[in-house]
């Protein structure tokens, strides 16, 4: 499993590191990735005593994942049918990750235990609860928290983007039905590599206005529901949830005829309560040996 947990440390910090810097020039995103992806797998290969060989692995499922994926959503023009196209590309780079950990939950590239300076400073940590884990379930800690940071919302995202697209294909349609001039619109780079800074009043804007702090609540959320559910406190999960409904249902009382909004919220919240119980279940699997 410590293959998985390098794939989800890649992962998730190289989009914490584009998403922190989005406005920054292509080449200052990539070197910065770069530097951490090697300190990573360098201290993979002489901490724990992953073979270099296996360290492929996490290493092209990151660069496939970042070359399929961004951290920005982007409003582009398209027919319905190219719409659908791009939607289920896009989903691949996570079914691709998804095979990947279920795959190295049952492959052990290191049958004889990890062992490194890494691996025994963690066996000698003072707090004793992480001297306790295995060191596979230590990484595998790091690496889900910073999935569910960042990562996790491009893939919310994913799973809401073909309702998102025919909302604003609807809407598109009734624009064109509009007498008034309508300004040229202006979309954002396709791809976070090809992009070039932009201004505030160049960006643009969200379509769906209500999922705008869902970027922080989201996160917030994923994180206390694993942090909680390992605990045991399943009665303070249900009652964020619970929460979470109550104070959304001002939002979606108000909702359309089409009920766009309903839909945002389940499907979003879903797929994100989703992976916060995969991640708490993964740990807790790591964590009986």
């Amino acid at each position: 499993m410590i293959i998985g947990a390098l794939i989800l440390v890649v992962i998730g910090a190289a989009d914490i590191i584009r998403a922190g810097l989005r406005r920054a020039p292509m080449p200052v995103t990539v070197a910065a990735i770069g530097l951490v992806w090697v300190a990573v797998l360098v201290l993979a290969a002489t901490g724990l005593g992953v073979p270099p060989a296996w360290l492929a692995v996490p290493l092209l499922l990151g660069v496939g994942w970042l070359l399929t994926t961004r951290t920005e959503p982007a409003v582009e023009a398209g027919r319905r049918s190219r719409v659908s196209r791009v939607s289920r590309a896009r989903a691949l780079p996570a079914v691709a990750v998804v095979v990947a950990l279920v795959a190295t939950a049952f492959v052990d590239p290191v049958p004889s235990g990890l062992s490194g300076f890494l691996a025994d400073a963690l066996a000698a940590s003072p707090a004793g609860a992480v001297a306790a884990l295995p060191p596979t379930t230590v990484v595998l800690g790091i690496g889900s928290a910073l999935f569910l940071v960042e990562s996790a919302n491009i893939v919310v995202r994913s799973a809401l983007r073909p309702a998102m697209e025919e909302a604003r294909l609807g809407r598109v349609v009734a624009d064109a039905a509009d007498p008034e001039p309508l300004a040229p619109a202006r979309r954002s780079a396709a791809r976070w590599w090809s992009r070039r800074p932009v201004a505030e009043s160049e960006a643009a804007p969200l379509v769906v206005e209500d999922l705008r702090g869902g970027r922080i609540i989201g996160p917030l959320e994923r994180l206390l529901i694993v942090g909680l559910t390992l605990a045991g406190a399943l009665p303070i999960v249900a009652g964020i949830l619970a929460a979470k409904g109550i104070v959304r249902f001002p939002e979606i009382s108000q909702d359309g005829p089409g009920g766009s909004k309903a839909e945002y919220f389940l499907v979003g919240s879903l797929v994100s309560w989703s992976l916060a119980i995969l991640a708490a279940g993964a740990l807790w699997i790591s964590a009986q040996g």
